[in-house]
């Protein structure tokens, strides 16, 4: 209902402006620009409050429509009008055109799917036991609609990084159950192909209940789900915490799982949303573990030198953005994700690629580089 109330508001605009655009007459540069920053502000406006009420990705997704669909196309048109009486305004006008459809293409065609990998060193003295590094590999928010071919050379790469580890935080084919049962054999093919020593390991995410949540996604297959529950893994000095996604979203850690942190073996905590970190960034928590989470998708829109426009989560935008992060004796991760979200969401990608994070576990002795 939103997308189809976005699509009635961008023709209704687009046909209104249209007319406004190609019959007004020019009067001179500084009323052009400030007409142009008054139908700016109305468009966006107009369609901030029609997209609010869905959260913030819808409201992207608003502001995209309006953005892309309304104001570049009238600014073309404008300059079109006006090209004779201020051709140099008019050309100006054409650039600003050209440019904002060229990062629309850039953001819908080619960003989404240049996946990077991010690799850093995880250390902790309670790591003296390992025979060797551990490899981790943290996969988030693989949300997807289908399992094409940009999604099989995610577990290409993951193949060819040959984990030790593997770890999924959430939120794996956004379907419903039918279409789910018929997309799910193509995810159980690919995870088949991996083999990692030390197993794989999951939590639920938020788009995954349509399809009875993690539990029925992995069914049948070698991942183990691990919601509120803990798994200490065979031959290394390490444990898993998997967090609910109930659990994720509390700033803070209940006791019981406050309690397991300290001892001899490295715990690692994984859930779908970050916000549980804030037991470190603000609850003066400062234990010697390592906190992951996926969710925010590091906004899928970022502003170099500002971050994310939308980060979905109560953490700080610099780890919303995404990254390997050292505060104090814990180590934070947020992963911006592999896919993109779909429903009331714009899918784009614009300066936030999807990210494949690659943790090296090992003890600060063996340790030369800092996280990157």
């Amino acid at each position: 209902m939103l997308l189809l109330l976005c699509c009635v508001f961008d023709a209704l605009a687009l046909g209104i402006g249209s007319l406004l655009v190609l019959r007004q007459p020019w009067r001179g540069v500084r009323t052009e620009l400030i007409a142009t920053a008054v139908a700016a502000g109305l468009v966006l406006g107009a369609i901030s409050a029609v997209t609010l009420s869905g959260g913030g990705f819808a409201l992207m997704r608003g502001w995209t429509h309006g953005l892309f669909c309304v104001l570049l196309p009238l600014l073309a048109l404008r300059a079109i009008r006006v090209r004779r009486q201020a051709p140099r305004l008019a050309t100006l006008w054409l650039t600003l055109a050209a440019l904002g459809t060229g990062c629309y293409v850039w953001a819908r065609r080619v960003e989404p799917f240049r996946l990077e990998v991010t690799t850093a060193v995880v250390t902790s003295p309670r790591l003296h036991g390992l025979p060797s590094p551990v490899r981790l590999a943290v996969v988030a928010d693989l949300q997807t609609d289908a399992i094409g071919s940009y999604e099989v050379s995610v577990f290409d790469r993951l193949v060819e990084l040959a984990p030790d580890l593997i770890l999924f935080l959430g939120d794996y084919l956004q379907l419903d159950a039918e279409a789910g049962a018929r997309e799910l054999p193509a995810l159980h093919t690919q995870l088949a192909r991996l083999r990692p020593r030390l197993g794989m390991f999951a939590v639920d995410g938020d788009v995954d209940g349509a399809l009875g949540g993690a539990a029925q996604v992995f069914a049948g297959t070698a991942v183990k789900v691990l919601n509120d529950a803990s798994a200490s893994l065979d031959g290394v000095p390490i444990d898993l915490h998997g967090l609910s996604r109930t659990r994720s979203r509390a700033p803070f850690l209940d006791a019981g799982i406050v309690r397991r942190l300290p001892g001899e073996r490295f715990p690692i905590l994984f859930g779908h949303a970050p916000d549980f970190m804030q037991a470190v960034l603000r609850g003066g928590l400062d234990t010697d573990a390592l906190m992951l989470a996926g969710h925010t998708h590091g906004g899928q829109v970022q502003i170099p030198g500002f971050g994310p426009l939308v980060t979905l989560s109560s953490v700080p935008r610099w780890l919303a953005g995404g990254g390997v992060f050292q505060r104090g004796a814990s180590w934070l991760v947020c992963s911006r994700g592999i896919g993109m979200e779909r429903g009331h969401a714009p899918r784009i990608r614009f300066a936030c690629r999807p990210q494949l994070i690659v943790l090296e576990l090992q003890a600060p002795a063996a340790n030369a580089d800092r996280p990157r």
